[in-house]
């Protein structure tokens, strides 16, 4: 509390008070002086601002935390995917497949036969590779494939001649080999049956491979050691009889829902 004292007159009031109090006899006592009692005022404190920093710094940790977390899932969806799920491709790349199919090519009359063929498919490295057996009742010469997707090209071991024939890949018959590894992980499950028809190609000789390395690995590996040539795809008919008299080779296999038979015409 603050005490404030006030004075009861000033000087010159004082004097005319005096005058007339020594003509009228003794003065009174002096009157106590005047208090006011004032209750100081309160500081004014500037209002309170919450402050944002540590909020911001919450959302900050949140936010660095949550990107951990996916980098984290990420990562290990990764490593199972490498580890585990292609390590389980890696055991069921390799494929014995037995199709039957009418053959319409060889005679007039629709014969039932079966196609077998050992297929391993890379898929890391795109490509096919296609062993066909000696045939049992005939209809095409033994031969080992590569389709490699990745060169774009197609080579064709033909076995009993041992010579390499390479063409550029048709994509419009040869299933990529993710497809066709679906389509005969479908056919072992007993989900999916292939076509019984056969469609035919024709192609010819044209010119000796003295380069094999600019083939690719995959095709070099497969005609290394053999004589190799080019070929050129004719247009497709429907049936080619009598393929000794045209000097032509046949190879038959599985590639797609269906049973292709290539002729090679021509051969050296």
């Amino acid at each position: 509390m603050v005490k404030i004292s006030f004075q009861p007159a000033v000087a010159g009031v004082k004097g005319d008070k005096a005058d007339k109090a020594s003509a009228s006899g003794p003065a009174p006592a002096p009157a106590p002086a005047a208090e006011i009692l004032l209750t100081p005022a309160r500081e004014e404190r500037p209002p309170y601002h919450r402050s944002k920093k540590g909020g911001s710094l919450g959302v900050c940790y949140l936010s660095m935390g949550t990107v951990v977390l996916l980098m984290g899932l990420v990562f290990a969806s990764v490593y199972i995917y490498r580890y585990f799920f292609l390590a389980q491709l890696a055991r069921d790349n390799f494929f014995h497949c037995g199709v039957l199919y009418e053959d319409s090519l060889s005679s007039q009359v629709r014969t039932r036969m079966e196609l077998e063929e050992d297929v391993k498919i890379y898929l890391e490295e795109n490509y096919e590779r296609i062993n066909v057996p000696v045939p049992q009742f005939g209809g095409g010469d033994p031969a080992d494939i590569i389709h490699d997707f990745q060169r774009g090209l197609t080579a064709y071991h033909d076995i009993s001649l041992d010579k390499c024939y390479v063409i550029e890949l048709n994509t419009t018959i040869v299933l990529p080999p993710r497809n066709f590894w679906e389509l005969l992980m479908n056919v072992k499950r007993g989900t999916y049956l292939p076509q019984t028809y056969i469609m035919q190609e024709e192609m010819v000789v044209t010119e000796h491979v003295s380069d094999k390395e600019a083939l690719g690995s995959f095709i070099y590996h497969l005609c290394s050691g053999k004589d190799t040539y080019r070929l050129r795809r004719r247009a497709t008919r429907r049936r080619i009889n009598k393929r000794g008299a045209k000097n032509c080779h046949a190879i038959r296999h599985f590639e797609n829902t269906f049973v292709v038979e290539t002729l090679i015409c021509g051969v050296v």
